[in-house]
């Protein structure tokens, strides 16, 4: 009878054992899945960075072609697409793929006209003095990826100035501005340049 109890106790020890490491196992791999994850959302946030920092440079290049054959600086955004304005010297569409204002992954595009050399968000307004340029802004930039991108085209943190400038609104999401092109200062630009 004595070999029966042990014979029996020994079953139930082997299968708390094997319990025992189902369990070390399953939490080495919840552990993985844990890094695994946070590595992934590192992944795809740099990504979101490269490509908005690689679109910005795209459209920036869109522009000063846009510029190069009419010789006139425009805020109308619409204007890299479609020649509905009738510039003279127009060779567009200056942007592949592109059929509205919409951006593929945020919200709109445009452009409007502020300060260079004047910290501020939006850019200051172009008056006194001063270089005025032109800015793309771009609305509904997730917050991550707009503290990301102005780290890299300004290589800091400062989000009221340099080339990249974020305007902080209520949600998760923030209008930026990229400089574009510089148009000399806004006395000559009243003057008909």
């Amino acid at each position: 009878m004595k070999n029966a109890h042990t014979t029996s106790l020994l079953r139930n020890q082997s299968g708390a054992m094997f319990g025992l490491d189902a369990r070390i196992a399953l939490a080495i791999f919840g552990v993985l899945s844990v890094v695994a994850g946070v590595a992934a959302i590192n992944v795809f946030s740099q990504a979101g960075t490269t490509a908005l920092v690689t679109e910005f440079s795209n459209l920036k290049k869109a522009y000063t072609e846009f510029h190069l054959g009419t010789g006139e600086h425009t805020t109308r955004f619409m204007d890299l697409i479609n020649n509905d304005t009738g510039y003279q010297g127009w060779n567009g569409p200056y942007i592949d793929g592109m059929l509205s204002d919409r951006s593929r992954t945020y919200g709109q595009y445009s452009f409007v006209e502020g300060r260079q050399d004047v910290p501020g968000v939006p850019p200051v307004e172009c008056s006194g003095g001063g270089i005025c340029s032109t800015w793309l802004k771009l609305t509904k930039v997730k917050d991550s990826i707009a503290k990301e991108v102005d780290k890299t085209l300004d290589a800091d943190e400062s989000p009221n100035a340099g080339t990249l400038r974020i305007e902080f609104v209520p949600g998760p999401t923030d209008d930026v501005y990229y400089l574009i092109s510089a148009k000399g200062s806004s006395t000559a630009a009243g003057q008909g340049q």
